[in-house]
């Protein structure tokens, strides 16, 4: 019986290797080749979204800093630091996601970081936030401290 790959990979990395596995050793190649490849493409996506989650949420913090130095916290300085590091693994470890791909997903990625922040700063919906964009330096240079 042919593996449901989609559904495999999402339910387990292991069981998919698992899977392959006893393909290969059963020389069903072309089978082992298809979960091989399901298995790339998930965990290839799974570092996309990881990354701009990471961006999203340095972004939010950043925006809260921008908004209200009042509230500025060591936990949001250690936020900043902690997402920026992050990022730079997920980069070292699948160089495509490089700095073109951030350029590509800012937009998106600074309009969910708008809302989330907005929520954490606890405005409602009739409360007018048009934060100003965030540049390059502000996310990944600048350096935030108390």
């Amino acid at each position: 019986m042919k593996p449901d790959w989609q559904d495999l990979v999402i339910t387990s990395h292991l069981d998919t290797v698992e899977t392959i596995r006893k393909l290969i050793e059963d020389k069903e190649y072309e089978e082992a080749m298809e979960g091989l490849d399901e298995l790339y493409e998930n965990m290839s996506n799974a570092d996309k979204r990881a990354l701009e989650s990471q961006l999203v949420r340095l972004m939010v913090h950043i925006l809260k800093w921008r908004y209200q130095p009042q509230k500025r916290s060591t936990s949001w300085v250690r936020t900043i630091v902690n997402a920026r590091r992050e990022i730079q693994k997920l980069q070292k470890y699948m160089p495509s996601l490089n700095v073109q791909f951030i350029e590509n997903n800012w937009q998106e990625s600074f309009e969910d970081a708008t809302e989330e922040a907005k929520a954490e700063m606890n405005l409602s919906r009739k409360d007018k936030f048009e934060p100003a964009p965030l540049t390059w330096q502000e996310v990944f240079e600048d350096e935030y401290l108390l």
